[in-house]
């Protein structure tokens, strides 16, 4: 049985070689753009880097050994010009370096549009630690079939490439193995709703305990009356275990030989002796009309964080309404717009406060490290009032945050910058692009 008319299907065999043909088109831009990058790097090859300046622009290996060592500053242009944070513009170059360098088949079929380039990438990132023997093996086992290769296999011939020519690196490996345990929590990027991603890596018995007394509170949050479902409490069960809301004692089953925990006593909001029942540190920015019971909660506040987290007003209020002692600090409003001058080289509490409000991240292009963690820079720099230099160079309007990256790029090379408005800058590179950055955000005036 058929649906449609003619032209129905006509004109869906027309969408569907059109998005082929974009497919086909980005994907040979791609590896256009990985040979772009690959020549930038090459023009900006250095070939000591031993004599090179720790705090200048200092040569970087990005890639495995063997690969050509490259100016540092010559990344933070790139960045900028392709809408990446220098992290990321790393991340690409290293890539692009390891194919060319040390993956010189899987490289020719990239540029012959045989392999796609985020294929290539992914085998690229997972062979920069190999030695030269190893990396050629990957090569050699790839070319032929990286079109079809997911990331375990990949995974997989990494690790016999590791095993055949790199003894010592497995041996080291296999001994690291149980360091692998972690436990990541993403708290400085909450959610709207306020919530936070965990992952982490447990030993088993470790993992098994955790899972029954998650288990065994989950059961007792029911008994409550919590009508959330069982992964819902179970996550519920992870703070209340935190804040030692509930007492445990371990029982051996003879039965089974397993040993498990079981509530021995009702939940007490009690806390542990001298631990407060929650302590959460956050940096809220509420308008004047969102304070206030009357508001709904649909309305946002604005937590800190990298770039900056909204959480809905209901999900704040509901942090802060816990029993025990909840410590919240209202600070005064501060004019974001008045230009505070602040005697000597270093700006004054206030001065920093003002700025770190105003700007949010570092000022530099597509760069969205938070402003309260990196340098104050000095836009015209610092000239010492007894060595003749004017008063009140410390101001608000020549005071910008950035980070050390940025900082120590503009101090070394050609980047300039001057500000517009209060928080608006205008930035050129030493190759003279152009770009506008304010409170986290970039245009590319170019």
């Amino acid at each position: 049985m058929t649906s449609g008319t003619h032209a129905d299907t006509s004109a869906a065999a027309a969408v569907l070689a059109a998005a082929r043909e974009s497919r086909r088109v980005a994907d040979v831009a791609e590896a256009e753009l990985l040979a772009h990058v690959l020549a930038w790097a090459e023009l900006h090859v250095t070939e000591d880097p031993d004599t090179a300046e720790t705090w200048g622009d200092t040569p970087v290996l990005l890639g495995g050994e063997g690969v050509p060592w490259i100016r540092e500053f010559t990344i933070t242009e790139l960045a900028a010009g392709l809408k990446l944070s220098p992290a990321a513009a790393r991340s690409l170059v290293a890539d692009v370096m390891e194919l060319a360098f040390r993956l010189p088949r899987l490289w020719a079929k990239v540029q012959a549009g045989q392999v796609v380039s985020w294929r290539a990438r992914l085998i690229a990132s997972k062979t920069q630690h190999l030695s030269v023997e190893a990396a050629s093996f990957v090569d050699n086992q790839v070319a032929e079939f990286a079109g079809r290769m997911g990331a375990r296999a990949v995974e997989n011939l990494v690790d016999e490439a590791v095993g055949r020519f790199m003894p010592r690196l497995a041996e080291e490996q296999r001994e690291a193995a149980g360091d692998r345990r972690h436990l990541s929590i993403r708290h400085d990027r909450p959610s709207y709703a306020g919530t936070v991603f965990i992952e982490g890596e447990l030993d088993l018995a470790d993992a098994m305990d955790l899972d029954a007394a998650l288990g065994t509170i989950a059961e007792g949050l029911k008994e409550q009356g919590d009508e959330g479902s069982l992964d819902q409490r179970r996550a519920r069960a992870l703070g209340e275990l935190a804040r030692r809301q509930f007492r445990f004692r371990f029982r051996y089953d003879d039965d089974t030989g397993e040993v498990a925990p079981h509530l021995v006593e009702e939940a007490t909001r009690e806390p542990a002796p001298g631990r407060p029942s929650r302590s959460v540190m956050l940096y809220a920015h509420l308008s004047a009309e969102a304070i206030g019971d009357h508001v709904h909660g649909s309305e946002s506040a604005l937590l800190e964080g990298d770039g900056g987290q909204l959480v809905t007003l209901d999900t704040l209020r509901e942090w802060l309404n816990v029993e025990g002692d909840v410590k919240v600090t209202v600070r005064p409003v501060l004019d974001l717009n008045a230009n505070l001058t602040s005697n000597g080289r270093f700006a004054s509490p206030f001065l920093r406060e003002q700025v770190q409000l105003r700007d949010r991240t570092c000022a530099a292009p597509h760069c969205a490290r938070p402003a309260r963690r990196l340098d104050l820079d000095h836009l015209e720099p610092w000239d010492d009032p007894d060595e003749g230099g004017p008063p009140g160079q410390t101001n608000s309007g020549n005071l910008a945050p950035l980070c050390r990256h940025h900082h120590r790029a503009k101090t070394f090379t050609d980047w300039d910058y001057s500000q517009l408005y209060p928080g608006v800058f205008l930035w050129t590179s030493p190759h003279g692009l152009r770009f506008l950055t304010c409170a986290g955000q970039t245009v590319d005036l170019d």
